[in-house]
């Protein structure tokens, strides 16, 4: 998803990523109890007891809330922390630099470059971490870059985590999908979300995010509605272990995974014939 249409989503949802306020205080908190279990899980130890430092690395960060509640959990564990925190969104990066290094009391290195496209930069990672639910963003070719980018800029000990939530079960099978829906917003403001379309071959659903004020524009993307069992599978194609940690709000969950295999790399992956021809199965 291109970064100005990130940046007109979020102008418009209600997405919980300003730091500073009450919202954004609880949600770093619930991160920090999040990121707790994913450092005490074995594979997180073993890592950082061989390690001086370690290199983190988090993609699709917004605010970087999550990246900078992984690094305190480290720290505060006596672990020697460099952060680079990586969005789309120059506007978010300017809050998690200002507001994560406040936090962390150390300067927080900040990048606008694609998730799909991290090892273009040459530099090598201890821990990769997704947080935030931001799996929808990728359909599952997309998905494939991603996985590919992130697990060669791992180093061989490596591990990826992404904080995830099984969308099959919670729309699907629980509540339903909703050709209209209510969402959350900034303020007073009423936001609803409306469905147009979907496309076979990425397997994504089209929805509208409207404004009923008319303040801003309407906004339609393209979101994968990620079940957990196949994000797993996604991943474990480029990682030799996966574990799935999971936390304490529904389906929410950790995807664990360490060791990349470094089979599949990036610049394998060339445009398929499928993709090409795409516009012609949307429904």
């Amino acid at each position: 998803m291109p970064g100005r249409l990130l940046e007109d989503l979020y102008g418009v949802i209600g997405w919980v990523e300003d730091p500073y306020s009450d919202a954004g205080r609880r949600r770093f908190e619930k991160a920090l109890e999040c990121l707790k279990k994913f450092v005490e899980h074995s594979w997180v130890k073993e890592l950082v007891e061989s390690k001086r430092e370690v290199r983190v690395l988090e993609v699709c960060s917004g605010t970087g809330i999550g990246g900078v509640a992984l690094a305190k959990t480290l720290i505060d564990r006596g672990v020697e922390v460099h952060l680079l925190i990586t969005d789309l969104r120059s506007s978010a990066l300017r809050v998690a630099s200002e507001w994560g290094s406040s936090v962390l009391g150390v300067d927080v290195d900040t990048r606008v470059i694609d998730a799909r496209k991290v090892h273009l930069m040459g530099e090598v990672f201890d821990i990769v971490l997704m947080f935030g639910y931001s799996a929808p963003h990728f359909n599952p070719w997309e998905t494939v870059r991603l996985l590919a980018s992130v697990s060669s800029v791992l180093g061989d000990k490596g591990v990826f985590v992404a904080e995830e939530s099984d969308r099959r079960y919670n729309i699907f099978l629980v509540q339903g999908y909703k050709h209209v829906l209510p969402e959350p917003s900034k303020g007073e403001v009423p936001i609803i979300s409306v469905h147009g379309g979907y496309d076979i071959v990425k397997g994504t659903v089209r929805r509208s995010y409207i404004d009923l004020t008319g303040g801003k524009k309407p906004v339609t993307v393209e979101t994968f509605l990620w079940g957990l069992a196949e994000l797993a599978a996604f991943t474990w194609i480029f990682f030799e272990d996966v574990d799935l940690t999971p936390l304490d709000r529904g389906t929410a969950s950790l995807i664990v995974a360490r060791e990349p295999r470094r089979r599949i790399l990036p610049g394998d992956l060339k445009e398929p014939s499928i993709l090409k021809e795409s516009e012609q199965c949307k429904h």
